[in-house]
């Protein structure tokens, strides 16, 4: 069985009919679970009408910084509202994007502290974007809180690791190994997806190679960055496998071990406790 802990089934751009469609490849795949993401309050709705519609869904819900300019406090009081549907499962994807400018820094850093206050607000895992901006968005982390012993306090350690977990997962990791193994050191968890599987992914892989596999996590963050064979085309869940199957190579063990291992870590994350389907 495996776990995709980031996707976007919620998708603006697809109709209902090929949400469905998508739904019955994920059902008839090795798939057990996903995490179907949000980026605002509309793709939050839909995550939690899919959650709410398949047993493997759940949700995330939070506000992208790609929308910082855009949000109002009452988008906050909404994602509130969201989270205590009882198949939400973190606040996210929520974080920092500098790649594309600097006109919005002040906006993306104010909307990224709230989210993460509403996060402890809430004791719920955090699901953090960050593109070109990681130390900042490692600092950010720990001024708010987000490895604080109080946060780590609510969450059960890992099995057979003394070590505390902040239950905030860096999704789609971009930095380097070192900085990858300085969160995991605060109590983070790494998530990686199809850039492991690129023939120019040397930094993802190294960080796969480099971090115990108790602190990763599998996504595809479909429909983006579908690994390879299939990259160039739109990405879906049940491409996780050729991620895990690379995950596997990169740990030196089975690909039903890393299946395994993998799933359990991301039910862990999640709090999710029914069995596989």
């Amino acid at each position: 069985m495996l776990f995709d802990a980031h996707t976007h089934l919620n998708f603006e751009k697809y109709t209902e009919e090929e949400r469905r469609t998508l739904a019955t490849e994920i059902e008839q795949s090795e798939l057990a679970f996903v995490i179907d993401v949000a980026d605002d309050v509309q793709s939050a709705m839909q995550a939690i009408r899919d959650a709410e519609d398949y047993p493997w869904c759940y949700a995330a819900v939070g506000i992208h910084p790609a929308n910082a300019k855009a949000y109002r406090d009452e988008d906050i009081k909404s994602i509130r509202e969201l989270a205590a549907h009882p198949k939400a499962a973190a606040i996210g994807e929520i974080g920092l994007d500098y790649y594309y400018g600097t006109d919005d820094r002040e906006e993306q850093q104010e909307l990224f502290r709230k989210q993460i206050r509403l996060a402890n607000e809430l004791k719920m895992p955090i699901m953090i974007h960050s593109r070109d901006a990681h130390q900042l968005t490692m600092d950010i982390l720990k001024e708010e809180g987000a490895f604080s012993e109080e946060r780590k306090s609510w969450f059960p350690k890992r099995p057979g690791d003394s070590s505390a977990d902040a239950r905030v997962q860096l999704h789609c990791y971009s930095g380097s190994a070192e900085l990858a193994m300085e969160y995991v050191r605060l109590g983070a968890t790494i998530s990686l997806g199809g850039p492991i599987t690129f023939k120019n992914g040397k930094k993802a892989a190294e960080v796969a190679r480099q971090i115990p596999i108790e602190y990763l996590l599998s996504e595809t963050d479909a429909p983006y960055l579908a690994p390879e064979p299939l990259r160039g085309r739109p990405n879906k869940s049940p491409y996780i496998v050729h991620i895990v199957r690379r995950m596997a190579i990169l740990k030196g063990i089975s690909y039903e071990e890393a299946a395994q291992i993998l799933t359990e870590n991301g039910k862990r994350f999640f709090d999710i406790k029914i069995d596989d389907k």
